[in-house]
């Protein structure tokens, strides 16, 4: 286990709806000299906190940043696919939850999203960019959670670091879904409205992907605009020649 090895957090979507994403980032990442660890983890308690349960939220929080505290504590990034769920370990659970303890500490100080990451490679000189051609016009969307995390977009800059990828970034501020508001029922309108020029600018390119961090708000823009919704590091992944 050397220097480059990270440990990936893969959050419950990729771990349960979205595999291929989870499979994806392990192989980019591999592809760029990290050896991958995927510990035991569980839930990092955001739904639940989304929707008032602060108290189960932080048992959840409790359970997982024990899980991955070890590693953090060895130097090891804690690499994240989703921006939801890698902004609760690095700020929310600290700052909506009151959650203070040392392994909390401990993980956040090296939770980092895998586009950071990437592009953090990349300022180095230290990304491979063996990058096939890919001919593709892509609208994307950078998700409400990015801003949280207060580093840019980094995954449009990766995107354009491949050859004949064209993209299209949405100034849309949402969405709608905000994580599990647009899945009830009674909000479902809302959400729909306040997603709508998002879903305008996608159904307009007719992509044959877009592309958004979040997952949520893929399922989100897939469901209303019929357009398959991918993690940036599908991109990435397809331009390696990986797929």
């Amino acid at each position: 286990v050397g220097e480059r090895t990270v440990v990936y957090f893969h959050g419950c979507a990729a771990n349960y709806y979205e595999v291929a994403t989870g499979r994806m980032a392990v192989e980019v990442l591999e592809h760029n000299g990290f050896t991958v660890l995927t510990p035991d983890q569980g839930c990092c308690g955001l739904p639940l906190q989304s929707n008032g349960m602060y108290d189960e939220a932080r048992s959840y929080v409790g359970a997982l940043t024990a899980q991955l505290a070890p590693y953090a504590r060895e130097g090891h990034d804690i690499v994240a696919t989703s921006t939801s769920c890698g902004l609760m370990l690095k700020r929310e659970a600290r700052e909506i939850l009151g959650v203070e303890d040392d392994d909390l500490t401990a993980v956040s100080a090296r939770m980092v999203d895998i586009c950071e990451l990437l592009l953090d490679l990349h300022d180095r000189g230290e990304l491979r960019t063996d990058f096939q051609r890919v001919e593709m016009t892509v609208p994307y969307h950078p998700p409400c959670q990015l801003r949280g995390h207060g580093i840019g977009t980094p995954a449009l800059e990766l995107m354009r670091l491949i050859p004949g990828v064209e993209v299209v970034e949405s100034t849309s501020l949402c969405c709608g879904v905000a994580g599990t508001y647009g899945l009830k029922a009674e909000k479902y309108e809302v959400a729909m409205e306040v997603g709508r020029d998002l879903f305008t600018l996608v159904r307009d390119l007719a992509p044959e992907v877009a592309v958004c961090d979040s997952e949520t708000c893929r399922w989100q823009i897939t469901h209303a605009t019929g357009t398959p919704a991918i993690h940036p590091i599908a991109l990435l992944h397809r331009a390696y020649g990986l797929g």
